[in-house]
């Protein structure tokens, strides 16, 4: 007896250049989707010509990961080398921009994409992976929780203005 799902099939891989549209979709709705959580990020301020160049770089050093069904992109990460100044080791490395579509949620995509994206950063010689999530997010910080990932550093704000100068 074969067994049979009614949840999707997804492929999650780095993306090809021939994803490169879609890619630019879905990094314009991830940026959509985090304003909720920082109203700076506004994908109108940039040009289509700088995102267009940003992503297919991304894809051209297989750095762009992407989940797909029916040939359809319905989440993506990033993964990069840390590029911090005082470490030159290349063995730190960090995954950003993890994005699912609204439908696709909460079926394991985005695991699939931190976990590929660890993939790629261990084939090159990472032995860490860092990330960054808003505190805001729950589900996002939960998942990460679940995959082993622990707060190392916090980012505190203060809102500025005249009357409290």
């Amino acid at each position: 007896m074969v067994a049979t799902t009614d949840e999707p099939v997804v492929e999650v891989h780095p993306a090809l250049i021939q994803h490169l549209d879609g890619c630019i979709h879905a990094w314009s709705q991830l940026v959509s989707d985090q304003r909720l959580h920082d109203p700076r990020l506004e994908i109108t301020s940039m040009e289509i010509d700088d995102i267009r160049n940003f992503l297919r770089r991304l894809i051209l050093d297989r750095r762009l990961i992407v989940a797909i069904e029916s040939e359809s992109i319905v989440g993506i990460a990033t993964v990069a080398p840390d590029l911090n100044m005082l470490d030159h080791s290349g063995t730190v490395w960090n995954i950003a921009d993890v994005w699912v579509k609204p439908s696709y949620r909460r079926q394991g995509i985005a695991r699939q994409l931190v976990k590929s994206s660890e993939k790629r950063a261990i084939r090159d010689g990472a032995t860490e992976i860092r990330l960054q999530v808003y505190a805001s997010n729950d589900a996002a910080s939960m998942m990460y929780g679940q995959l082993g990932y622990r707060t190392i550093i916090r980012t505190m704000r203060k809102r500025l203005d005249e009357d409290h100068l």
